[in-house]
């Protein structure tokens, strides 16, 4: 066995045991005596056994995992012990609580608003010429049929550290290095993370346009898993967002199971971040109804 195996897949046997629950087993196998043999009727030779494939949606089977094991308490595996929030840059001690206890965190004025109006004003003019592409059009129906493609309204750009489009606007610089340096440096010391982070630009044109209820990725306790995020983080740039805007960010909060559900509508305030457990907390963005701009990692 070679050492990159010598882990569990957690997430891959909890979703076979999950399989397995809903198939049916096979009868049993004759034994010695004879009428126990099935007969021609029951078994034709050289019949061949038919596969049956139920297909289930990525909400049904989360649905299902969240039944076995509430992801809260799967995702709670993943941080770290003795965590020192003095050392934290941006993050606090009820910051940290909240995650671990709730899923979800705010942090208020993170970046400065001129340099949210300078993001907001590239992000605009970006949307305007065509360089950002239109999300729900990113899939091919022939090799993700299940994905709806009407299922977000939103364009978006990728700006990863090194991209050329940050050399094309220092403000957006300017939040990435916070996003992968100082928010990043206290995440690692709260949850086991493996320094990976993807960082995009999502702009919704005032049409009502939104995003559906989903999650970020599958629940996991693993340690070693490197295909399931671990936290998101979302900084908004609407610095006149009013009431009636829309473009909230909708988390249904289903505690540690067994209670009604809730939902909490989080305005996308400038200079607002939020944090949640990837694999743990279903969300939307609501319709919005004036131009709607935030960086997401």
């Amino acid at each position: 066995m070679e050492p990159t195996d010598s882990h569990e897949d957690a997430l891959a046997e909890r979703i076979m045991k999950y399989a397995s629950s809903k198939g049916n087993s096979l009868p049993p196998f004759p034994g010695d005596d004879v009428e126990s043999i099935p007969s021609d009727y029951e078994y034709e030779e050289g019949e061949e056994e038919v596969e049956e494939v139920e297909e289930i949606s990525e909400m049904d089977l989360l649905q299902h995992l969240d039944e076995s094991m509430p992801p809260i308490l799967l995702a709670q595996e993943l941080f770290n012990d003795d965590v020192d929030s003095k050392s934290f840059k941006v993050l606090t001690a009820d910051n940290a609580n909240e995650l671990f206890h709730k899923g979800y965190t705010i942090l208020e004025n993170v970046i400065d608003l001129s340099v949210i109006q300078a993001v907001r004003e590239w992000g605009t003019e970006m949307f305007k010429t065509g360089k950002m592409d239109k999300a729900s059009g990113k899939h091919s129906e022939e090799e993700d049929p299940f994905r709806e493609g009407n299922a977000r309204g939103d364009y978006t750009i990728w700006v990863s550290p090194g991209s050329k489009f940050l050399e094309q606007s220092s403000a957006l610089n300017h939040c990435v290095d916070w996003f992968s340096k100082q928010l990043h440096e206290d995440l690692i010391k709260l949850v086991h993370l493996h320094g990976l982070a993807e960082y995009q630009l999502a702009y919704y044109p005032p049409d009502s346009s939104h995003y559906e209820r989903h999650r970020d990725s599958f629940p996991t306790n693993d340690r070693e898993d490197r295909d399931q995020r671990r936290v998101t983080a979302i900084v908004y740039f609407n610095p006149e967002w009013a009431q009636g805007d829309g473009g909230e960010l909708r988390i249904f909060d289903k505690g540690m199971g067994g209670e009604e559900e809730k939902q909490i509508d989080i305005a996308p305030k400038a200079g607002r971040c939020v944090l949640f457990l990837s694999g743990v907390m279903d969300h939307a963005v609501l319709p919005s109804f004036s131009g709607r701009i935030a960086l997401t990692s």
